[in-house]
């Protein structure tokens, strides 16, 4: 999350919404039945929302999602060791996490499949245009968006469509066998906040002025699970990868108005396509690539200096080229891994939840009892900063004034300035509303360990947890060849610093809301359940009581009574790019039903072309161009009379040579609207030669 609003205003804001109490029963699970059969299976749900939604991460600078330009997806990978060890591995290309999704999820899906809470894991890409408004909290239900609080009918749409995605990928499950593997990529994930990283005792010598400096203060691993499965034959082939990179999903900036994955779209799309295409796979290749450790990782895009108050520039193309570069270490992996395979599969799941307000304290180590946001949250993060308010040196991170460096600096919140003075942030903003509970969890597949956590991970406070964690499991002789974070998992509570980074107070450890040994806390929880894990086998430690008191609100689309016909508006017409960093596209206009009555997570729209006199479904390089892609925007531009609705969909980068059309499918009763023809754009080939 790039900004706050300032906490004064927080005050107008919860005066005029209802609360809901939420209570989410833990779930009585018939443990999963050993098969001695290693089995898997993965697939996509499509979790995009009717028009409305709040997107999440640039907080009141945000936009509500018009339509979509990629699709939003959660991906779901079943893994089954036979041994009565199984897990559901869950990538979403939302904002962030929410506990109180996992919680729904387990409760809805435990007598269907077996599996428990600790063998769920939710991830998230951290997408800044994606929908939130779904936490556990009213303190990231209100902040984190231009909308404030919870919306309990995207609660429910992204709750019932990552259980249905986990029922039935535990139900299509085959025989299977996986590798683990990791590659180090460089060129694609900067330091953001190298004058922070400079500060921990292992850094190294970082020159500040060196500009190459903040491509190699980085996490460059990627990290993979291959899965491959037996087809109707017993031939194994490719079904998926689930696989981590640490980046922020900001190559796309602020005015962006439609829902997207941004830069992991490329990655992942390219993946599913390319691998089912050199093995002709049955089934569809799903790529569930989420995000590690990338509180302080931003995209290898150009900079734009620090004093832009947040640039402006909604760069697609940009997105494309390093989303796509991803995309190409991904598969270079994922073959290298195809050497590897075994069906040998060992799972280890295992959870603790704690409230880390009650329990604070750990060893020697002890955490902040009550959360506080710092000065330096509202100013934003580098580059993406708030309009004037970066310009005040009092909230800008970094400098002396904005943060104590003389008096009162000693405790558990260091030198933090809270946001609107340490005496009256309670007042405005309750210690109750921000999140406090942690699920601690390990997910142990054969020599790698995965570590959920609700955080933006900085990348040294990853390397930290890692580490901790793999010298437990060394020490019980169980040795893992690697383990890593995945931030923004199972839930949202900000970022998390190591000690001195957090001294530094940039927006990350403005952001840090529990204080200055957050990292150290958090790390030796880590530890410690990694030592039970040896000790205990899996193990699972819920709070009593699952319950939430939130406020709600309401932002999909209210009931229409869609009594006109589709109709077309405006033909197909070419829009040329204007400048460099944009797309040429057709576009057309129709009424269609309102935008209540649409199924956006269905097919919507594609393209067809004409060939010897008949009209089939476009494909370029075997990959269908429709909506499912990344070039095929849908977006609700108003209401109409009767009801009705006005619709775009965009083409981007369409072929120069052709006949075209675009089909808009049927739906609500209303048949399939087909446009007229077009294509054979001469301006199009002249400008790509």
């Amino acid at each position: 999350m790039k900004t706050l609003l300032p906490l004064m205003l927080a005050m107008l804001l919860s005066a005029c919404a209802a609360t809901t109490d939420i209570v989410v029963q833990q779930p009585d699970v018939t443990p999963t039945v050993a098969s001695g059969q290693a089995s898997a299976w993965a697939l996509s749900v499509d979790i995009t929302p009717p028009p409305g939604m709040p997107m999440g991460g640039y907080s009141v600078m945000a936009n509500k999602g018009m339509g979509f330009r990629t699709r939003l997806k959660a991906r779901v990978v079943y893994l089954n060791d036979g041994n009565g060890n199984a897990t559901a591995l869950v990538q979403t290309d939302l904002s962030g996490s929410s506990l109180l999704v996992h919680h729904m999820v387990s409760e809805r899906v435990a007598a269907q499949t077996g599996l428990m809470p600790k063998d769920i894991v939710i991830t998230a890409s951290h997408s800044h245009s994606a929908p939130v408004n779904f936490y556990d909290n009213d303190f990231y239900n209100k902040h984190m968006s231009s909308g404030q609080w919870l919306e309990q009918d995207f609660l429910a749409f992204v709750t019932e469509r990552i259980s249905d995605g986990i029922v039935r990928a535990q139900r299509q499950q085959r025989p299977a066998r996986i590798a683990t593997g990791k590659r180090d990529i460089y060129g694609f994930n900067r330091n953001r906040s190298l004058d922070s990283y400079v500060l921990n005792e292992n850094a190294g010598d970082i020159d500040l002025e060196d500009p190459q400096a903040k491509f190699r203060a980085v996490n460059p691993s990627l990290y993979m699970v291959r899965v491959d499965v037996a087809d109707d034959q017993g031939r194994f082939m490719p079904l998926a990868a689930f696989s981590s990179f640490s980046v922020h999903a900001t190559a796309l900036s602020v005015p962006v108005e439609v829902y997207n994955a941004d830069l992991f779209a490329y990655a992942q799309k390219d993946l599913e396509w390319g691998i089912a295409r050199e093995n002709k796979t049955p089934w569809p290749v799903v790529h569930a690539l989420t995000t590690g450790t990338q509180g302080d990782m931003a995209p290898a895009l150009p900079e734009h200096g620090d004093n832009t108050f947040g640039h402006h520039e909604v760069n697609w193309k940009n997105a494309r080229i390093l989303g796509q570069g991803i995309g190409r270490e991904a598969m270079r992996l994922f073959r290298e891994l195809g050497q590897q395979l075994t069906a040998d599969i060992s799972l280890t799941t295992a959870a603790r939840e704690i409230n880390i307000r009650n329990h604070n304290v750990i060893g020697d180590i002890e955490l902040c009892d009550e959360g506080a946001v710092g000065n330096t949250v509202a100013a934003g993060a580098y580059e993406r900063r708030t309009p004037w308010l970066a310009a005040i040196p009092f909230f800008k991170g970094g400098n002396l004034m904005s943060r104590r460096w003389w008096f009162f600096k000693d405790g558990c919140q260091g030198n933090k300035r809270h946001l609107g003075f340490s005496f009256l942030q309670p007042l405005i903003e309750p210690k109750d509303s921000f999140p406090d509970t942690v699920l601690f969890q390990i997910i142990r597949i054969n020599d790698m360990a995965v570590l959920p956590l609700p955080f933006e991970v900085t990348t040294e406070s990853g390397r930290r947890m890692s580490a901790a964690v793999k010298q437990a499991f060394a020490a019980s002789d169980q040795p893992l060849n690697y383990a890593w974070v995945s931030s923004i998992s199972n839930g949202y509570f900000g970022y998390t610093t190591t000690p001195e980074e957090y001294r530094r107070q940039n927006y990350e450890g403005g952001h840090t809301l529990y204080g200055q040994y957050s990292t150290p806390y958090l790390t030796a929880r880590l530890a410690e359940l990694a030592q039970d894990i040896n000790e205990q086998g899996g193990l699972q430690e819920l709070l009593p009581q699952w319950r939430y008191q939130l406020k709600t609100n309401h932002f999909l689309p209210p009931a229409s009574a869609s009594q006109g016909r589709r109709q077309w508006l405006q033909q197909a017409s070419l829009q040329l790019a204007q400048e460099d960093n944009e797309e040429d596209y057709y576009r057309v206009r129709w009424q269609d039903v309102g935008a209540d009555k649409i199924d956006w997570h269905q097919p919507l729209v594609r393209i067809e072309i004409q060939q010897q006199g008949q009209w089939y479904p476009l494909q370029v390089d075997g990959v269908p161009v429709n909506d499912d892609g990344y070039d095929l925007e849908v977006r609700y531009l108003d209401e109409r009379d009767q009801g009705m609705g006005e619709y775009e969909s965009r083409w981007y980068n369409p072929l120069p040579q052709g006949t075209y059309r675009f089909v808009i499918e049927a739906r609500h009763g209303q048949a399939r609207l087909i446009s007229e023809p077009f294509g054979s754009a001469q301006q199009i080939s002249a400008r790509r030669s």
